[in-house]
């Protein structure tokens, strides 16, 4: 009788013990908006009334008179326009007056209570159509954290200017807010 060896069948793994598997960018794209999602939802889940009552949070709702400072040093530029933070967590704001009174660039937003006297918004808002002084053309977007003091706040900020005619993405800027509580 001959000498044979039994040989048992191949066993097929898709992947080497230890390999990573690559997950492709769209998986990946819809777990974040999921994810994204389920933390926005928890975030205005929260009753901002409740937050203050319990000490989590700032009085930041109502209308404010807010001096924007963009960029640092002797170049800086600041203006003043009307904020209103509502109570559903928005943000709006007329934007500086021109010469004639109008209101230019009004932007809109989103902001959040923080512990103790914190809080924290997003704002965007249309920049001029050509450079002016110290700004950029396009749509600006800035996130602002500050606190609360009495009848004002103040707030650091970063922003940046994208440009839609072709993505061009300027910044970051330094931005400083001091708001004071109108009525």
């Amino acid at each position: 009788m001959p000498d044979t060896v039994t040989v048992p069948p191949a066993i097929s793994t898709p992947h080497a013990p230890g390999a990573r598997r690559r997950v492709p960018p769209r998986v990946l794209a819809v777990w974040f908006a999921v994810l994204t999602m389920l933390a926005g939802l928890f975030v205005t889940a929260a009753d901002p009334g409740e937050a203050r009552a319990h000490g989590r949070g700032p009085a930041i709702t109502g209308a404010w008179e807010v001096a924007v400072t963009v960029g640092t040093g002797p170049d800086a530029t600041t203006a003043v326009s009307r904020f209103v933070f509502h109570e559903n967590r928005t943000v709006t704001t007329d934007g500086t007056p021109d010469e004639n009174g109008v209101p230019q660039y009004p932007g809109t937003g989103y902001w959040v209570a923080r512990e103790g006297n914190a809080f924290s918004f997003y704002v965007t808002h249309p920049g001029p159509s050509e450079p002016a002084e110290g700004v950029f053309p396009g749509t600006v977007h800035a996130v602002h954290l500050g606190r609360v003091s009495g009848r004002g706040f103040t707030t650091t900020a970063t922003a940046f200017t994208v440009l839609e005619q072709d993505g061009t993405v300027f910044g970051p800027v330094t931005v400083s807010a001091r708001g004071t509580r109108l009525g």
